[in-house]
């Protein structure tokens, strides 16, 4: 597959999320966090300030092909995601999405801004917030962005 990434670059891969896992592909403003097993980053192609993606570093498709103690090492990194958005004041709420037919694991972390009042902030509208936030893209979106991952970066490591 080929996208344009939000930060303009042309990006080719067979699967994100091993190509994010491996550094085979770079996350807009680099990794917010990662380790052996999970790694946090923005979304590179859904132009939200302080959207993370949590993924995992190896290629499955369901959380119910992950060990318990997997799965509590997720639940453990999501939370701190989460609290790390509430903390640095990036977003009171978020919502939280996983679906089994993305071809590799992943969770999406969405803040929850004003501007999605318009569509109750539900993760029913959530293709209708995407496409939002991809029409009303531009250059203080993008700065927007790259900042939060800085501060999320930053608090991460003072964790």
């Amino acid at each position: 597959m080929k996208i344009v990434d939000i930060l303009g670059n042309e990006v080719e891969f067979n699967c994100m999320g091993c190509d994010i896992a491996e550094h085979r592909m770079l996350p807009p403003g680099g990794y917010v966090y990662e380790d052996n097993f999970i790694n946090v980053s923005a979304d590179p192609e859904i132009p939200i300030p302080g959207f993370m993606v949590l993924g995992i570093n190896k290629h499955i498709k369901s959380l119910n092909e992950l060990s318990k103690e997997e799965r509590y090492q997720i639940i453990d990194i999501l939370n701190l995601t989460i609290t790390k958005i509430k903390e640095c004041k990036i977003s009171d709420e978020v919502l939280l999405i996983q679906e089994e037919r993305a071809n590799h694991f992943h969770i999406w972390v969405v803040p929850t801004y004003d501007w999605m009042k318009v569509f109750n902030k539900n993760v029913r509208n959530i293709d209708k917030i995407i496409e939002y936030a991809k029409t009303n893209y531009n250059d203080n979106v993008k700065d927007n962005i790259l900042q939060c991952v800085e501060i999320l970066k930053k608090s991460f490591k003072e964790s």
